[in-house]
């Protein structure tokens, strides 16, 4: 069986009796590395333990077929492992032992298959839902932690959702809890409700949270009303322009560096600027140079997020769930960047120029509300485009809102097998100036649209199967040139023939 993905991560491969020898001449020759026991990744030539990642879930569905992302793993996203451990629940789990790869060990639990509220992911795997993952959580005395994170990381849950949906939220979770609670152990559910009760001011005096997060606010979600009629209206121009997909079609290896290129100009965008064989050996090679670690990460970051097969194309479905992803992708980008909170929404306002973005109060209830707008929205590119103003107007944190922002609006695209869009370094004044001119009041949307669409017909007309190969494609339509240069000496970007 294989389980296929272009890069340089190579394809996944479970070793049958048809071809377990050729697998074994294949690891000794350097061409296929064995991750576990039957298991290989042909064609590789990251480390094993970059490898292990991108196939996670992958491997999972695997050896736990419909499992569910469930505990500490499902409290943080269930997008990877915490602490080098993921850990997948089945009612009697396909493999009862624990699964080692470099570094990263899945272990399995004795827990309920999918239940109401829960997430589909893909590869076909589940994600412990809001009142799930609570129950999950807790940690009653004298028993073992296991998979729980512990009530105090509980209880914090409990705060954000509130901070992020008010009461309203709390009760569904509440009214979630009560559909799955017998599934569960009835001591654990109770101190999930006693917990949300608490929230929505109808608990016991005899219960005291642990963590001084639990009491946030209660009021309901405020938002910025001019930014979501700014979206609101570029949704209806996008509603009345005809699809016009762009399929990405096989074969895969033909887009094999077409992520590396995305992370690469997105990062030139935002001014963090190496040249394209430096940030080739830090993205793919993980070569990180001693001078500017911090930089090399948001490179490397990136393209792991725009190459994950999970994460490309993960798209929310709600407002609540945009708020999630788009939390969990800065996260990632923003790790080496301790003083840009990752993970978390500003609590300042920000501004570019002297343009102010939207109020941090205003933050999660402008994305849900704007979402709300989205969701109105069918076709891919559509979709795309709206994402992009909607995240860009709230700059949600305190740094790396633009790539965040092109990861979540391509996202849109590589869910419908579509053509990602790429900004080039010569294109970074044009996509610029479009997104301005919305904030500005020049049109709704329309030039927008247009260099989006443009950069995608781009993006789908270079050949991306190779690195020297796109280099060379990129170099001759200008997509390299400073963009000041090209201003002033009338070069363009050219999209190949």
């Amino acid at each position: 069986m294989n389980v296929a993905s272009p890069g340089p991560q190579g394809s996944l491969v479970i070793a049958t009796p048809a071809n377990a020898a050729h697998l074994s001449r294949q690891s000794k020759s350097g061409a296929a590395l064995r991750l576990a026991p039957g298991l290989y990744a042909v064609g590789a030539s990251l480390p094993p333990e970059q490898i292990a990642r991108h196939h996670l879930h992958a491997i999972v569905a695997l050896f736990w077929p419909g499992g569910v992302l469930c505990g500490i793993t499902a409290l943080h996203g269930g997008g990877g492992p915490v602490n080098g451990v993921v850990y997948v629940a089945q009612p009697e789990p396909t493999r009862p032992t624990a699964l080692h790869l470099p570094g990263i060990t899945i272990v399995p639990v004795i827990g309920p298959a999918a239940l109401p509220g829960d997430t589909g992911m893909p590869e076909g795997l589940v994600l412990s839902g809001p009142a799930r993952v609570l129950v999950e959580n807790v940690h009653l005395r004298g028993r073992p932690a296991r998979y729980r994170a512990g009530t105090k990381l509980v209880e914090d849950r409990i705060d954000e959702l509130a901070r992020s949906g008010g009461a309203g939220r709390i009760q569904r979770v509440l009214d979630q809890l009560d559909v799955i609670a017998s599934a569960f152990d009835p001591s654990e559910v109770r101190i999930v409700r006693d917990r949300l009760a608490a929230v929505l001011g109808s608990i016991s005096s005899e219960v005291t949270p642990t963590s001084p997060r639990l009491a946030a606010r209660l009021s309901g979600t405020p938002f910025d009303a001019h930014r979501v009629e700014m979206v609101q209206r570029l949704v209806r121009i996008l509603q009345d322009r005809s699809p016009q997909p762009m399929p990405a079609f096989p074969p895969s290896s033909r887009w094999e560096w077409l992520a590396f290129f995305e992370a690469y100009f997105s990062n030139f965008i935002e001014g963090t600027e190496f040249g394209v064989d430096e940030a080739r050996r830090i993205a793919v090679e993980g070569v990180i140079p001693e001078s500017r670690p911090a930089d090399a990460h948001d490179v490397s970051a990136t393209y792991r997020l725009s190459v994950d097969p999970s994460d490309r194309v993960l798209i929310p479905r709600t407002g609540e769930e945009l708020l999630g992803v788009l939390a969990s992708r800065h996260r990632v980008l923003m790790a080496a960047r301790i003083d840009k909170h990752p993970g978390e929404f500003k609590i300042q306002p920000n501004y570019a120029g002297g343009y102010q973005f939207v109020d941090p109060d205003l933050v999660r209830g402008t994305l849900i509300k704007g979402f709300d707008a989205i969701n109105l929205l069918d076709d891919p590119f559509a979709r795309s485009v709206a994402m992009m103003l909607l995240i860009t107007e709230c700059h949600p944190f305190d740094d790396g809102n633009g790539r965040v922002a092109r990861l979540t609006s391509n996202a849109e695209l590589s869910a419908a097998g579509q053509v990602r869009v790429l900004i080039p370094i010569i294109y970074r004044n044009n996509y610029l100036a479009a997104l301005s001119g919305v904030s500005g009041g020049a049109g709704n949307g329309e030039s927008l649209i247009s260099v989006l669409e443009f950069a995608q017909r781009w993006a789908a007309a270079v050949d991306w199967s190779t690195y020297a190969g796109a280099h060379t494609i990129l170099t001759n339509c200008n997509a390299f040139v400073d963009p000041g240069l090209a201003d002033s000496t009338g070069q363009r970007l050219i999209i190949p023939r």
